[in-house]
């Protein structure tokens, strides 16, 4: 039985100012904290026991690994009350280790061949085995000298044994050995353990590898992960790429749906159709990608994203929750809310202008804000206008229903996120001119305000009030909306419900039209367009009544019927 650490104490910051962002160990590679390709791999190998050793924002990593059931191993956290780094953490979990114990970095990519390091670990019979790899461009500062036999015989600086294996924080421990490390003071297993083992003539054994490893000391090693991890899942379902870097990883796990080769989506996002993306590319959950957007090849944007109009990124890290404003061009840059970092040279750029690299959350809620200001000045405006319209209708409508002029139409508004974490469709009362008694038949000038649409005019209050845009989707009965079954039309409820909309332009009273054009609307708006729609409206609008007739006194079924005179 072999019993795996994981070292997830957050004391060490290498990639600064990510680092100031999330705890290290959750820095997101391909839109996934660092340390699942760790968990993964122990799952992998049939280690179920995992042991994380914490000390620092201890909070966010618990919350993101859990117990472990999604990977199928049990969890167990411990917390250390001081920075004791990896020999001080192996000690304080030491009475939980009774076997054979693998310790790993949580904050670096070792795709270790576990089954072979471990079957050469026991056959060896050595206290200790130092996992060791060829080394890559001076990315440690120790270098591992060994003899014949595979044991360690000194640890030298890298710059005078350039050539030598380098450590790469993993071991394999047996549980007598913990007990040589002192108890509640800081020991680093490379610096001071294996030295003394050393001078005590005690066999460190060391068992080199040759596949991917990456300690994420730089930020150029943070862009290299990204791109090993997405260029390693597009080869592998096609050998022949020969783009990309050299390195690979054996199960390079992307948590999106293939959509194309070499194309990864997430949940929710909205893709304009005429957005041009190339291989490979992963887009997270949730994101927007504007018209005429190019994407690719290279580039993983993380979950929560907005990329605006004619954007370009291209071999880039976009962090999540970042907004990518219009003709904005990103190559080979790490960007987060405020920043851009060139991963070569590690410099920072701070961007004060939200509205080119921000985050996603303060863009939208000023766009927000700005929108609703808009729409309820423009409806004040066109009440103000056809006030004296206004007043006439509500004046038959009166008349008609014994002076009770309004009526309230329940429906369903735009998706929202309640407190305990789940969606549902925001309630709303459409407010209307009564046209009809409560079998359906029409009321006196009823037929005539609903062929105009004049019965309609009262829903500029719901604009008013916040509860409509101007501009949106057609706003949906309960049992209208409740017809909408596919996920493409489920797209519809991601927009606002307005006054008007291309439901009412372009579509026919046909349900199946109108929610064809609001997912179509939904994926496409922008302002520009909003403003076209504002404005044809009045011309649709004219058009209609030149076609239209007053009906007969009709009735309609009891689902259309307004709600029942109190």
């Amino acid at each position: 039985m072999t019993i795996a650490l994981l070292v997830a104490t957050a004391e060490e910051r290498f990639l600064p100012p990510l680092t100031g962002v999330l705890p290290n160990v959750l820095l997101p590679v391909v839109d996934r904290p660092v340390m699942a390709t760790a968990v993964e791999l122990l799952a992998r190998a049939g280690i179920k026991r995992i042991l994380i050793a914490l000390h620092e924002q201890s909070a966010p990593i618990t919350a993101a690994f859990g117990s472990g059931r999604r990977w199928g191993v049990d969890i167990e956290y411990i917390t250390l009350p001081e920075a004791w780094a990896d020999g001080g953490a192996l000690r304080w979990a030491g009475p939980l280790l009774t076997e054979t114990c693998l310790v790993l970095p949580g904050a670096a990519i070792i795709d270790l061949p576990i089954e072979a390091a471990l079957a050469y670990h026991q056959r060896h019979g050595a206290p200790i085995t130092a996992i060791t790899h060829a080394p890559l461009d001076q990315r440690t500062d120790l270098r591992a000298l060994v003899n014949t036999g595979g044991q360690l015989s000194a640890l030298v600086p890298a710059t005078e044994a350039p050539d030598a294996p380098a450590l790469t924080g993993a071991y394999i421990i047996e549980p007598a050995l913990i007990e040589q490390i002192p108890l509640r003071s800081r020991c680093q297993i490379a610096i001071d353990l294996l030295p003394r083992l050393l001078a005590q003539g005690q066999p460190v054994q060391t068992f080199t590898f040759s596949g991917y490893w990456n300690p994420l000391r730089t930020l150029a090693d943070y862009h290299a992960a990204q791109q090993v991890f997405l260029y390693s899942a597009y080869r592998a379902a096609d050998p022949s790429i020969t783009e990309g870097p050299r390195e690979t990883v054996r199960y390079p796990s992307l948590s999106g749906r293939k959509i194309a080769p070499g194309i990864w989506v997430g949940r929710n996002d909205s893709i304009h159709p005429s957005a041009r993306i190339a291989p490979p590319l992963y887009i997270g959950d949730n994101c927007w990608i504007g018209r005429d957007t190019e994407l690719g090849p290279g580039t993983v944007i993380g979950t929560g994203c907005m990329i605006d109009d004619e954007a370009t990124v291209a071999n880039s890290t976009i962090w999540a929750d970042t907004y990518v404003g219009q003709l904005v061009n990103v190559n080979r840059r790490i960007v987060y809310p405020g920043m851009i970092i060139d991963p070569d040279s590690s410099e920072q750029t701070a961007v004060v202008d939200p509205f080119l690299i921000g985050r996603v959350s303060a863009v939208t809620a000023q766009i927000g804000r700005l929108a609703s200001i808009l729409n309820r000045l423009g409806a004040a405006i066109l009440l103000i206008v056809i006030s004296p319209l206004l007043l006439l209708t509500g004046l038959l409508a009166a008349l008609g229903s014994g002076g009770r002029p309004l009526v309230g139409i329940p429906c369903l508004g735009e998706r929202i996120v309640l407190a305990n974490g789940q969606t549902t469709l925001r309630p709303l009362t459409l407010w209307r001119w009564r046209t009809r008694h409560n079998n359906g038949s029409h009321l006196w000038f009823g037929a005539w305000l609903e062929a105009y649409d004049f019965h309609r005019l009262p829903e500029l209050f719901n604009v008013l009030s916040g509860e409509l845009q101007l501009v949106g989707v057609k706003p949906l009965t309960p049992n209208e909306a409740e017809m909408l079954c596919e996920e493409w039309q489920q797209r519809r409820h991601d927009t606002a419900p307005g006054f008007t909309g291309l439901w009412y332009t372009q579509a026919t009273g046909d349900l199946d039209a109108i929610v064809v054009a609001d997912v179509y609307y939904s994926a496409t708006r922008t302002w520009r367009d909003d403003f076209k729609i504002l404005l044809h409206t009045p011309i649709v609008w004219l058009r209609r009544i030149k076609t239209a007739s007053v009906p007969a006194n009709t009735t309609i079924s009891a689902d259309l019927a307004p709600p029942p005179s109190q």
